[in-house]
């Protein structure tokens, strides 16, 4: 039983980008033991969900694996942006220091 089960689809959609139907499809997964439909193939690509051995179903994988797997995905996205981000710093910093030591330079 979830207590406040609109709050955790609202942090879950709004932390993880996940969309609402890809959220309540997994709450469903773990509340009912698994899903049959929904938004599997998304859920599955995430680590969220996985295929039963006869492959009928999807089962849940356990909520704690499942958001470290979106956190470290949600992590590896951020980092490749702060890679990118730092490049451009820089760059910038390269652009932007001539242009400064030139302005202290004519005092």
């Amino acid at each position: 039983m979830i207590r406040d089960e609109t709050s955790v689809v609202r942090r879950l959609t709004s932390y993880f980008d996940l969309s609402e139907s890809e959220v309540r499809t997994y709450i469903r997964a773990v509340k009912e033991g698994s899903i049959q439909d929904g938004e599997v193939r998304s859920l599955l690509a995430r680590g969220m969900l996985i295929r039963s051995s006869d492959e009928k179903v999807y089962l849940p994988v356990h909520p704690r694996l499942a958001l470290s797997n979106l956190f470290r995905s949600r992590s590896d996205r951020a980092s490749a942006e702060m890679k990118e981000r730092r490049k451009l710093v820089d760059k910038l910093t390269l652009e932007l220091i001539p242009a400064y030591e030139a302005g202290r330079g004519s005092r």
